[in-house]
């Protein structure tokens, strides 16, 4: 069971049968549908066991913008700045969710778990930053840029999404579509 998250935990660092134990004890497991929002809880940790969701950011928008996906084996975290944000599942999701309390309860117990943490936070900030660096290039290298490190998810992606998340039109997605 969650072979995935403890081999994701495992690869920052060892990981002591007890502590894997109280880390599963800890968790919270959510389903989705697709279509579902994930409701976000401030100083939560969560790993996206299956499925695909997309991040949308409605502050100060007429119409919330995509500003990041993720894929099975993903991780992410509530900070206070990104709470209003609010994921929504692709296709059927589930998602293993720590909320703070745990989280402190694991590194009082377990302080090595504080580096694999650390990682794993540094990473989804990583992917919300890579929206940034897209944006950065001109319009027809966006698509060929946001295919590559999104390859194994792109089949689950609508076009009027890529174009959101791209800040691409629509129509001009679809004419550079087979182009890149």
């Amino acid at each position: 069971m969650n072979q995935n998250l403890k081999t994701t935990l495992q690869s920052h660092g060892a990981l002591r049968p007890e502590a894997w134990l109280d880390i599963q004890q800890n968790m919270q497991t959510i389903s989705l549908g697709s279509g579902d929002s994930l409701p976000r809880t401030e100083g939560s940790f969560s790993f996206l066991a299956e499925g695909v969701l997309k991040e949308y950011d409605p502050e100060q928008r007429s119409r919330p913008a995509i500003i990041n996906f993720l894929a099975q084996g993903q991780c992410f975290t509530t900070r206070r700045h990104n709470q209003r944000q609010y994921f929504k599942a692709i296709q059927p999701s589930t998602i293993n969710q720590w909320n703070r309390d745990a989280l402190n309860q694991l590194h009082q117990s377990y302080p090595e778990l504080k580096n694999s943490y650390d990682a794993l936070c540094s990473s989804y900030d990583q992917t919300i930053a890579q929206r940034a660096i897209f944006l950065e290039l001109p319009p027809r290298h966006r698509l060929p840029a946001f295919r590559e490190p999104n390859r194994p998810i792109i089949a689950y992606l609508k076009k009027k999404d890529i174009a959101n998340y791209l800040n691409l039109s629509y129509s001009y997605l679809l004419h550079i579509w087979n182009d890149s």
